[in-house]
């Protein structure tokens, strides 16, 4: 359940059908949080039910035409997005293909848009999106032999990083591998004596199994800065 602590400002009233006020949301901690990266709440599935914003996080709110409202900078706090974002997905120009609603009514020149929209919103934008983009990551299926070897380009390639991020994670990878164990990267099947340095081959079957296993995303897993030599890990 989400507890709605009103906080009426001291300008507003309420006038006609439209009533103002800022409110705090705050999430029932007898209810574990579902979901990351977009916010806690409801993922898709469970549009119907609000979401909560991070604990004091203040959302000004107003019941518009009997439905309560928010104003975009609200459409951010509640659904955890930066207020750039919203203003991207929620702009005239790019509403036919995001999907985002209309808004409700426009008072005082603001839009405000009611909080079930925006619920529905994120479970047909940003959790969709979210799950596409989990499923690029995650399921790899790599032709060819599983037990063919690949080189540390073809790897990097497959989990889309630079050249420089690649040779970070080979550095922070070394200190496991001299004790024959994974580290940030999983440890080589075949290390060769290179012209600019050591070459390092895996199998197939273990670099698919690494990718789709691993957390994150396919260009960030928690990645270090990419400040690395550039002929490292080749």
């Amino acid at each position: 359940m989400m507890r709605t602590d009103v906080v009426p400002p001291e300008a507003a009233e309420a006038t006609g059908d439209v009533a103002a006020g800022t409110v705090a949301l705050t999430r029932d901690r007898s209810r574990p949080a579902t979901a990351s990266g977009s916010g806690n709440g409801c993922l898709a599935g469970d549009a119907g039910a609000h979401r909560d914003v991070n604990a004091g996080g203040c959302v000004e709110l107003r019941v518009v035409n009997d439905r309560l409202c928010t104003n975009r900078r609200g459409a951010a706090e509640y659904l955890n997005r930066s207020l750039e974002t919203i203003n991207r997905v929620a702009s005239p120009k790019h509403r036919p293909t995001t999907g985002w609603r209309e808004p409700v009514d426009v008072l005082d020149g603001q839009e405000w848009y009611a909080l079930e929209d925006l619920d529905v919103f994120n479970a047909s934008y940003f959790q969709v999106k979210r799950t596409a983009r989990m499923a690029r990551v995650h399921q790899v299926t790599l032709e060819g032999d599983p037990d063919e070897l690949i080189n540390a380009k073809e790897f990097r390639t497959l989990i889309r990083v630079t050249h420089g991020a690649w040779s970070k994670y080979v550095e922070k990878s070394v200190p496991a591998w001299e004790q024959d164990r994974d580290g940030y990267l999983i440890k080589p099947d075949l290390e060769e004596p290179g012209r600019r340095g050591i070459i390092r081959s895996w199998k197939r079957h273990r670099v698919e199994s690494w990718i789709n296993n691993r957390p994150g995303s396919a260009s960030s897993t928690g990645r270090p800065k990419q400040n690395a030599h550039p002929d490292a890990g080749e």
